[in-house]
């Protein structure tokens, strides 16, 4: 049996992105019947199991996705996209009765944009999903829904048991069910990646990042990470703070920027067991997924020279 350095776990999907300057003029609003002039569409994989792969395998490591694609175009593009990343795909399975996940992505560059998501294979679970067979010395665990949801806790409880890693970005589905049950499972994680609006829903409201990690710094079992948007991330591994800007860049799409950012933490952790560092490629994978439409396209290669963020150290 194969063993991966990371195996990761979440949607897969096909981004079709559409610009127009009437979207955001017209405020999204389309009257029925009118035909509304585009400037651009182009075709994308995504979803976050696979595009956090895809930073993994760039950046030198073996790599698995374990999810459920469509017996479709969609899913073929898919496969055929794994495939082009170095990607292994021995945990995919093709489910004949359902449809590849899909997003329509309406965006204007700079102005923002918004995504119209169908979600329905990777929903599921493959049929023959055996977290034995998983051979891995860490799990990323990206956005997960339906039967994975359900079944967050046990894989990361598997991975505790096994000695295996894990990361985890949770949904708004998972921090449903995880938000009640914190004290069984933040101890076990060695990396939480959360933005601002997911921190709020999964740990309640806080006055700042600092009273939270005092209330979080004898239960978190490695490290918290919240991310701020345009404002940076901030980072605790239980004793100390790490405050992160940004690295500028020219802005062609946002989508995937939070995937290269956790993706590119992790790789940056097991690399050199660095924080800083790990920001460091974090930050500047992000910035480097902004550069290109698609998830995938603009992420860093093993050894490519980036820019470095400002990372500053503060008390607790």
């Amino acid at each position: 049996m194969k063993k991966f350095d990371v195996i990761t776990f979440g949607s897969a999907s096909e981004d079709i992105f559409i610009t127009s300057k009437d979207f955001f003029q017209r405020n999204l609003c389309f009257p029925v019947g009118e035909k509304i002039e585009i400037d651009k569409i182009l075709i994308k994989t995504g979803g976050g199991g696979t595009n956090t792969a895809a930073t993994f395998s760039l950046q030198g490591f073996k790599t698995a996705y374990c999810g459920c694609i469509g017996k479709d175009y969609a899913g073929f593009l898919v496969l055929m996209d794994l495939k082009r990343f170095g990607i292994a795909t021995d945990f995919v399975e093709t489910l004949k009765n359902k449809t590849t996940n899909h997003s329509v992505i309406l965006s204007e560059k700079e102005k923002g944009r918004v995504i119209l998501v169908y979600r329905d294979a990777s929903r599921y679970l493959p049929q023959n999903f055996d977290l034995e067979k998983l051979k891995s010395k860490w799990y990323y665990l990206a956005p997960l829904s339906g039967q994975f949801t359900k079944n967050t806790l046990k894989i990361i409880k598997f991975a505790k048991k096994n000695k295996i890693r894990v990361a985890i970005n949770p949904s708004k589905e998972q921090i449903v069910i995880l938000k009640n049950k914190i004290e069984k499972w933040i101890g076990l994680v060695d990396v939480l990646i959360v933005n601002e609006n997911e921190a709020k829903l999964l740990f309640g409201k806080y006055k700042n990042e600092r009273s939270l990690f005092k209330n979080l710094k004898e239960k978190i079992g490695g490290y918290l990470i919240v991310t701020k948007g345009k404002k940076g991330s901030i980072v605790f591994d239980g004793k100390n703070i790490f405050q992160a800007g940004i690295v500028k860049t020219k802005v062609e799409d946002r989508t995937g920027a939070g995937d290269a950012y956790g993706a590119g933490f992790v790789a940056g952790l097991i690399k050199t067991n660095d924080p800083i560092f790990a920001i460091q490629l974090a930050t500047a994978n992000s910035a480097a997924c902004l550069k290109q439409w698609g998830a995938k396209e603009g992420l860093l290669k093993k050894n490519q020279i980036f820019s470095k963020a400002k990372i500053y150290n503060l008390k607790l």
